[in-house]
């Protein structure tokens, strides 16, 4: 199981609130886009944290989270495996 998996990192779209409209305001979009970056603050910096066993247990290799941990929270989340 992966990080994501767990934390259930959601599609951008899948955080708009329905208000009847198909289009998501500008307000929509600027909310959405900022929890899906608090959500890659997070998970990174949980991810910078995890000792080599955790990762281990994970899966992933502490290179990867090395590699992951390190991005700017405006680049999208990879693959850790």
């Amino acid at each position: 199981m992966s990080y994501q998996s767990r934390n259930g990192l959601a599609a951008p779209s899948e955080l708009y609130t329905s208000t009847g409209s198909l289009r998501p305001t500008l307000r929509q979009r600027l909310a959405t886009t900022w929890a899906v970056w608090r959500k890659r603050i997070e998970m990174r910096r949980s991810l910078a944290q995890m000792d080599a066993r955790s990762l281990r247990d994970a899966g992933i290799s502490p290179a990867a989270a090395a590699y992951e941990s390190g991005k700017p929270f405006w680049e999208k989340v990879g693959c850790l495996r």
